[in-house]
């Protein structure tokens, strides 16, 4: 499965790397891509992913998740 959404505080490499980092922490996420430029992030995944998960784990990194 794949799900997208933007994140409008991504604004650099180290940004994309906490996200990754951040996200790559769930189970059933096999990718995750981040664009900088677009400040988009896409993840595949082998089941649903729990987007209120995803929220509150870029919450905590200070990250907000737009649908």
């Amino acid at each position: 499965m794949t799900t997208k959404f933007s994140v409008p505080e991504i604004s650099c490499d180290h940004c994309k790397s906490t996200i990754v980092n951040t996200l790559s922490t769930i189970d059933d996420i096999e990718l995750v891509e981040v664009n900088i430029e677009t400040k988009d992030v896409t993840l595949k995944s082998s089941e649903e992913i729990d987007l209120d998960l995803v929220k509150s784990l870029l919450d905590k990194q200070g990250y907000t998740v737009v649908s």
